[in-house]
């Protein structure tokens, strides 16, 4: 069995109010609220795990220091989570130098996230084309 990585369970990884879990028995990612019991040890007794959570603080963050940008990344500096998000987004819309690669560097880091959580798991995986 493989855990097929398309677009849709990619998103699956994105932070939320609800949490996803990965089953080992049939490779499927399933939310909290679908889960048979509440109890995390149980979940783990019946082949589930949690599945990887990925912030947009985190990924933004990650995007400013591959800027390499001292002054960009000045501006982000000690910022709590909040202010991080809602200042990316206000120098997103107002600087094309921020903007222009932000998308593909949020799909790559994605990508490499969730490929890098299937390997530490020992869960077997293949990027749907």
């Amino acid at each position: 069995m493989q855990l097929v990585l398309t677009k849709e369970n990619l998103r699956y990884a994105w932070g939320s109010a609800t949490e996803y879990w990965f089953s080992r028995t049939d490779y499927t990612i399933h939310k909290n609220s679908d889960l048979p019991c509440e109890d995390y040890a149980k979940l783990v007794e019946m082949g589930f795990i949690p599945f990887l959570t990925i912030s947009n603080e985190e990924v933004i963050r990650a995007y400013i220091k591959s800027l390499n940008n001292p002054k960009v990344a000045a501006k982000f500096e000690g910022l709590s989570s909040y202010d991080c998000v809602e200042t990316f987004w206000k120098y997103f819309n107002a600087y094309k130098d921020i903007s222009a690669g932000f998308d593909d560097f949020e799909n790559e880091y994605v990508m490499k996230k969730v490929t890098g959580w299937c390997e530490e798991n020992g869960v077997s995986y293949r990027l749907e084309n």
